[in-house]
């Protein structure tokens, strides 16, 4: 059977962050191979009923929310500050990883946009802090964004959306494992080991 997990994301998530920026060591140890899939997770809560995070409905969950990532980055070692602004807008960052989904360099794109979020305060939805990072990584964002924005990637992500709605996706990060859904960052060792047949 083949070892694939599908990790869908928001790169406006927190628990995103965290998942994703341990995905690949995690998984490398089993072998596994990892999707990295981002979603427009305000388009699914909209399908839902739900006008933005359910977080800001519920103020004292908000507050432990932070302070849960903020435990949950110091335990593995990352970078981590409180943003001022949440959710935010991260179309364009979306529409990268969507476009060059099978870049070498997609794993650490998504985590230096990620990282400019939630350990930097910077406004990921801002085309500015997102060509800073591509030059940072020495890719040519006049090669980069008019695919990202073409109207075929706008396209491509919104078919994903779609897809990781029909999927029964509610929140992300979001694990698929052999057809299962695992939410969650605290659920990526046990889709690990479902993906592993229940033996890890």
């Amino acid at each position: 059977m083949n070892k694939q997990i599908d990790l869908y994301f928001d790169f406006s998530s927190p628990y995103s962050y965290l998942a994703v920026a341990r995905v690949d060591d995690v998984a490398a140890a089993y072998d596994i191979k990892v999707r990295l899939i981002p979603v427009v997770l305000g388009a699914i809560f909209n399908r839902l009923g739900w006008q933005s995070s359910p977080f800001l409905a519920q103020p004292r969950k908000l507050a432990y929310m932070w302070q849960d990532v903020k435990r949950q980055a110091k335990k593995y070692s990352l970078e981590f500050e409180q943003p001022t602004q949440f959710p935010i807008g991260s179309i364009l960052p979306a529409r990268i990883a969507t476009a060059f989904s099978d870049a070498p360099w997609l794993h650490d794109f998504c985590i230096q946009v990620f990282k400019a979020y939630f350990a930097r305060n910077k406004d990921i939805s801002n085309p500015e802090t997102i060509e800073k990072i591509l030059k940072q990584m020495d890719l040519d964002p006049q090669e980069i964004l008019p695919r990202a924005s073409s109207q075929e990637t706008k396209d491509q992500l919104k078919l994903i959306t779609e897809q990781a709605d029909d999927l029964q996706i509610f929140g992300a990060p979001s694990f698929i494992v052999h057809d299962q859904l695992f939410w969650g960052d605290d659920r990526l060792e046990d889709a690990i080991e479902f993906c592993l047949g229940g033996k890890k």
